[in-house]
């Protein structure tokens, strides 16, 4: 699985959608407007598709730490 990525346009930086996706399915999605909460600024973003791109996702495999 991919992960749709977009930029955050008050920031700049690339965050990610939280949209995971097969690449084959993005590539026939028609262009369309993304929504999505940012995690860097906190507001909601509209992206278009072809300002977005995909990458893989990285989950992690790190167990949680012991709670007391």
């Amino acid at each position: 699985m991919k992960i749709v990525m977009a930029r955050c346009p008050y920031r700049g930086q690339p965050v990610s959608t939280g949209i995971e996706i097969e690449e084959a399915t993005y590539s026939r999605l028609p262009e369309t407007l993304i929504l999505s909460r940012c995690p860097l600024c906190g507001l909601e973003h509209v992206w278009w598709k072809a300002e977005a791109w995909l990458e893989e996702a990285r989950y992690d495999s790190t167990p949680d730490a012991p709670r007391d």
